[in-house]
C-alpha cells in the first residue's frame, strides 16, 4: 500500500468536495490502486495548517461546515505561508483551487512555483496560474526538483489541469493523450455554463440579475459575475486548450474576447425566429499565421450541437484532419464535477 501525502491550496467548494470523494471512495481506492491518500497540509484565505501524521478528513470538513477557517485548527502553523509551503517537504502533491486572481496569481500560481520547484507535481482547478504562467510551470516541471525535499513516491514533478477549462468534461485529456498525431483543425465551444444558464433563462423570459443570483446561489458564478459575463472565463479556458495543443507563441491578450453583457431578450427572440439560438462561443480556428482565437456571442441553428448545448451544459466540439469531428459535452451545476475531475487527474499522475 503507497501513501501519498496531499496538501490543499484552497478549502473552497471544490477541495472539500473532493475530500468527500476520498473518504467515501477510500476502500475503492486502496483496493483498485494499492493506494491510501493522506492530507498533511490545508491551506486557506487565513493561512496554512500541516499535519505530518494526515488531517482527519471529517474534522477538516465539519470545520468548514462550521464556518471556521485554517487559523482555527491545532496545527496552525504561523510561519508557514500558502505561497511557500507546498515546497516544504510535507507533501507529495498539491491540489491548487485558491481563488482565480487574473491580477497576479497570488497565492496559487506562487504556491505552484514553490511546487514544481521542490519536485512537488500540481494538480490545478483554479485556472489563473496556466492563463498567466502556462509555459513558465511546465518549464519548471521539466526541470525536475531543485531541493529533494519529498519521497519518491510521485517521482518528477509533472502537471495536471483538466479541471480547470469544463470541469469534468475530459476535453483536455482528449487534446493532450487521444488524438495521436491528428492536426486539429477548428473546435468551438460552449466552456462557461453560468452565460449559458444566464443566456437560456432569458429566453424563458427570466431577468438577466435573477439568472446570475441564482447562479451564485448554487456557487456556480462569484460574488463579481462579471468575469464570468464579459467573457474573460471563457477566453481563458480557450487559452489552455490552445496551449495544450501546441499555441506556442500565443499571448492571452491576443484572444478577441467580447462577452454578453449586452445581450437582450429582443435579441434571443429574434435569434428564435431564424431557427437560432444565441450563446457564448469561444472558438480557435488554424490559420496560416497560426490561431485564431475569438470569444463572443453567435447565433448557433437550435439543432446543432451547441444549439443543444442548454442551460447548465457545456460542450466542445473538434475538427481535426485524422478524426474528422468529435463532439462532447457534460451537466455540470455544481462544483462535483470539477473535483471529480480534480481526483482524476490525481489518480492519473500517481498510476502512471
Amino acid at each position: 500500500m503507497q501513501n501519498i501525502r496531499l496538501v490543499l491550496a484552497g478549502l473552497g467548494n471544490v477541495n472539500i468536495r473532493l475530500l468527500k470523494i476520498i473518504r467515501n471512495q477510500e476502500q475503492e481506492i486502496a483496493n483498485k490502486y494499492g493506494i491510501r491518500f493522506k492530507i498533511t497540509a490545508v491551506a486557506d484565505s487565513t493561512g496554512v495548517a500541516y499535519n505530518t501524521a494526515g488531517f482527519e478528513i471529517d474534522a477538516l470538513l465539519s470545520l468548514k461546515a462550521n464556518g471556521d477557517h485554517v487559523i482555527h485548527l491545532s496545527d496552525y502553523s504561523s510561519v508557514l505561508r500558502t505561497e511557500d509551503f507546498a515546497g516544504t517537504g510535507i507533501g507529495d502533491l498539491l491540489i491548487e483551487s485558491t481563488p482565480a486572481n487574473m491580477s497576479d496569481g497570488s497565492p496559487g500560481l506562487q504556491a505552484a512555483r514553490s511546487a514544481l520547484r521542490a519536485g512537488v507535481s500540481v494538480v490545478f482547478a483554479n485556472k489563473a496560474p496556466l492563463a498567466l504562467a502556462y509555459d513558465e510551470l511546465h518549464q519548471l516541471a521539466e526541470m525536475g526538483a531543485a531541493e529533494p525535499y519529498h519521497t519518491e513516491a510521485m517521482g518528477k514533478a509533472r502537471i495536471a489541469y483538466s479541471a480547470t477549462v469544463c470541469g469534468g468534461l475530459p476535453i483536455v485529456n482528449v487534446l493532450k493523450r487521444d488524438l495521436h498525431l491528428a492536426q486539429i483543425r477548428k473546435f468551438r465551444g460552449i466552456l462557461n455554463a453560468t452565460t449559458n444558464y444566464i443566456l437560456a433563462e432569458l429566453g424563458r423570459g427570466g431577468s438577466f440579475e435573477e439568472a446570475v443570483r441564482e447562479a451564485q446561489r448554487i456557487g456556480a458564478a462569484e460574488t463579481d459575475p462579471s468575469y464570468d459575463v464579459n467573457g474573460y472565463d471563457s477566453a481563458n479556458k480557450l487559452f489552455i486548450l490552445a496551449k495544450t495543443i501546441g499555441w506556442s507563441d500565443g499571448k492571452i491578450g491576443k484572444i478577441k474576447t467580447k462577452g454578453i453583457a449586452d445581450i437582450t431578450e429582443s435579441d434571443i427572440l429574434a435569434a428564435r425566429k431564424r431557427n437560432c439560438v444565441i450563446k457564448l462561443i469561444a472558438s480557435g480556428e488554424r490559420i496560416d499565421s497560426g490561431w485564431k482565437l475569438t470569444v463572443q456571442p453567435e447565433e448557433v441553428r437550435l439543432d446543432s450541437f451547441l444549439g443543444n448545448c442548454n442551460g447548465w451544459e457545456m460542450g466542445v466540439e473538434l475538427e481535426s484532419d485524422l478524426y474528422e469531428k468529435i463532439c462532447l459535452k457534460n451537466f455540470e451545476a455544481d462544483p462535483m464535477g470539477t473535483s471529480a475531475a480534480v481526483f482524476r487527474d490525481i489518480i492519473n499522475l500517481v498510476t502512471t
